[in-house]
Order: structure tokens, then sequence, then C-alpha cells
């Protein structure tokens, strides 16, 4: 998430549990999906993408690393209770959507918003400089803690970073929206139904200012949801693919930005009306190829309130990004005709070379 946080994916209550859904957003746009996407009928599998569901799996993380980051928030909220005003907690982002990958490391990152009293904090709404000096009340109370003695904390755009030995922890400080006076709105939007703020929250935004920014967490997470059981759970495990893939050639796009090109690349198909390639071999390689499109582009829209996610590249970035994934495409293209051949392990070493050597 870092200097770029969307508040985004599956909500869990105060006490640990995961928050119910009313349906809302998800269950509307489900039956959107029922209605106009094309799903093609499945194929029997081969070798290839036998390998491709191997490689799939090995991109999520653990259960045991799943419970450690939850013990974490647990901590986290512990002790910012015994000084802050909490209402609610929420593990939110990639990690409770199934888009956050594996095996962990430092810099992976889980997203804990925490919804703080309005009526117990409210000079941080009202202060000139209040989304600041939340975060650094925050970031003060976990140092100040001996457990975290050892650990960095940092204060990073909307979020306090904590990095630990095998991920990062980021805390987003939030307040009901409707409790924020003059909260920024997300603009845009791609109906009425997505685009009201009041039942979401504000979040601190210090790039380049001073501000409380409106986000809403569950309806992401009810959309992405819809998308993605539609699609058998293709949309989170092809953002994990391509999340690995950025990592691996050092692509410069970032966690978030990635899934939403992904989560588009699904919606255009409904939009269109066209067949979504059922194995991750064909689906793979057909949002590959437009991937450089879209990085040139720079228009990949968070479906929400349908806003850019893109600002924190440059276009030099986004340049260098799209050629790469135009050289992914080539591979991928030659893997095909290796594979046609009935060349399947030159096939193999050649994806190797896009999905990197845990590719087998």
């Amino acid at each position: 998430m870092g200097g770029g946080y969307n508040s985004t994916g599956r909500t869990y209550s105060h006490r640990g549990r995961e928050a119910e859904d009313s349906g809302g957003a998800g269950q509307v746009l489900m039956d959107a999906i029922s209605d106009d996407e094309v799903v093609e009928e499945q194929k029997p599998k081969d070798e290839i993408e036998e390998s491709y569901e191997d490689h799939v799996e090995k991109t999520e993380i653990t259960d045991r690393q799943a419970k450690t980051i939850s013990d974490r928030r647990d901590v986290i909220v512990g002790i910012l209770s015994e000084d802050m005003e909490i209402e609610d907690s929420q593990l939110i982002g990639s990690f409770t959507r199934g888009t956050m990958t594996g095996p962990l490391k430092k810099d992976s990152d889980a997203d804990v918003m925490i919804v703080l009293s309005a009526e117990e904090h409210r000079q941080w709404t009202e202060q000139k400089n209040g989304p600041q000096n939340c975060l650094q009340a925050i970031k003060r109370r976990i140092q100040n803690d001996p457990r975290f003695s050892q650990t960095e904390v940092t204060v990073d755009q909307n979020v306090v970073k904590l990095k630990y030995h095998d991920s990062t922890i980021e805390i987003a400080p939030a307040f009901r929206y409707s409790e924020v006076p003059h909260a920024n709105h997300p603009s845009g939007g791609i109906s009425g139904l997505f685009t009201d703020a009041s039942d979401g929250y504000a979040i601190p935004d210090t790039h380049g200012g001073q501000s409380w920014q409106g986000t809403n967490p569950r309806q992401y997470k009810q959309m992405f949801e819809a998308r993605d059981k539609a699609h058998n759970g293709k949309v989170s495990a092809l953002t994990r693919t391509m999340k690995k893939w950025s990592e691996n050639n050092d692509s410069g796009v970032r966690s978030y930005h990635m899934e939403t090109m992904v989560y588009n690349y699904f919606e255009e198909k409904a939009r269109r009306g066209e067949k979504v390639p059922d194995s991750y071999e064909e689906l793979t390689r057909d949002f590959v190829r437009t991937l450089p499109r879209r990085m040139k582009k720079g228009g990949a829209k968070e479906p929400v309130y349908d806003e850019k996610v893109s600002s924190g590249m440059s276009w030099r970035e986004r340049r260098q990004a799209a050629k790469k994934a135009k050289q992914a495409s080539k591979k991928l293209e030659e893997a095909k005709r290796l594979k046609e051949e009935g060349r399947t392990e030159e096939a193999k070493e050649k994806l190797k070379e896009v999905h990197g050597e845990n590719f087998k």
C-alpha cells in the first residue's frame, strides 16, 4: 500500500472476526456478471497448464503466515487502545482479498484500518495539520512500546509503517466519513451506487498537503469478490501471478496498480461480451498482451470511485514498465509456439524467463 494507500478489501471486526456482508454492491455486480459475462467451458488440462496451476498455488501465503499477520494486528490494536478511543479495526487490502503474494518478505504489506472516535479525537479532524498529527501520534505510541524497540516505524503519506523481519504492517487511521468536516470526496464514479462515500471512511492524505480523503473498503471488497467468484478465483490468481512477475522483473508497478489493471481487464471483457480464457496459460498470455497499452496509457482506475491509480508513476517509469511487459508478451507467444510444436520442456524454460525459476 505504502505511499499510495487505497482502502480496499475484506474487512474484519474489532474483535477479529470477519465482518458480515449485506450484499450491496457485490450482489448487484454479481447479478450483472451472471447476466453479461461469457466464460469458456473448461478444457482438458495439459502439462503446461498444470505447471501454471502449481505456480499460482505457490504465490499464495500460508495459513501460518496469515495467522501471524492477524496476531500482529491484534497486538497493534491493543497498544493503541490504551491511549485512543477505537471504534473498530479492520484488516483490509490485498491480504484479505487473496491477492497478497507469498512467500512473505520484508516489503510484503498487510493493511490495518483503525477507526477512531471523532468525539474523542476531534482535534485531528479540525486542526490544519490534523492528518499529520494523527499519524505522528500513532507512530509515537507504537515506538514507545518496548516490544517495538527494534522495529522500524515510519510515516508514509497516509499510513504508519511497521517493518518486521518478514513483512510490513501499515496502519491507516480513519474516521467515519460523515463525522469529518470537509473530507474530500473522491471524484467520478461509475454509478450513483458506488460513489456515495457517506457510508465509508476518511483517511489522512499528507501528499502535497493536509486533508482527509473519503474511501470505502467494503464496496471494492464486494465487487472484487463477486467478479473473482464468477471466474472461479482466476481474478485473484492472475493478480498474484502478475504481481510476482512485476517483483521478479523490477517493473516498478505498485501492487495495487497491478491488481487494478487485472480487475479492469476482467471488467472490460464483461462490458464487451468477450470470452475470458479458461486456462491460466491462455489467460496470462491474453492479459500480458494488453499490458503494454495499459502501462503507456496510465489509465488504470479503481472500480469504486473510478479514480486513476497510476499517478505515482512518471511517464518514463510507465514507458519502462511497458517495455518489460512487451518483452514478456513476446516470450509467452514463443512459449505457445514451442508447445504447439511438441517442445514442452523448451516451452517451460521460456516461461521461466517470464515467471521466474520457481515456475516448474
